[in-house]
């Protein structure tokens, strides 16, 4: 069943996207329960599903030990399907029951490569998204525009 318009406008990687783009997502996006425990990806799989969070706790794990949680609902998990290498990065696990969700890679991918303004939107939230994560993949500090080390 298709995610209704209002979900996903609620959402901050979607609150600048017009109602034409917010449509066509709409279409494609659909609602899924999670339950603890379940794996929603796995470090080194082929990225298959982009998932956004409407609910629940989320372990998201790097090599090397390093981890992060997330709580937040519009959380990102899976960028991996639409950012080269298309292979996850990490391993994503519910530590609560939640709702996510959820769109087909190829999907999205389709809908960011045909439609430049919705594309160019969601790839530049998505940018920022993975600079904020790049310690946990790469292991070391983020350098700030002024070039400084930002302090974790």
């Amino acid at each position: 069943m298709p995610t209704e318009i209002q979900t996903i406008e609620s959402l901050d990687l979607f609150k600048d996207l017009e109602n034409e783009e917010l449509e066509s997502l709409a279409e494609s996006m659909n609602p899924m329960k999670v339950s603890e425990g379940e794996v929603l990806a796995r470090r080194k799989d082929i990225a298959h599903t982009f998932f956004v969070t409407l609910s629940g706790n989320y372990m998201i794990c790097f090599k090397e030990g390093r981890a992060f949680t997330i709580h937040d609902k519009g959380s990102v998990i899976g960028m991996s399907t639409i950012i080269t290498p298309f292979q996850f990065q990490s391993t994503a696990i519910a530590l609560t029951e939640g709702e996510v969700l959820s769109i087909p890679g190829a999907k999205l991918l389709e809908l960011t490569q045909s439609n430049a303004s919705l594309g160019s939107k969601i790839m530049h939230k998505l940018n920022d998204i993975a600079a904020q994560r790049a310690w946990y993949i790469n292991g070391f500090p983020v350098l700030e525009e002024s070039g400084e080390m930002e302090n974790k």
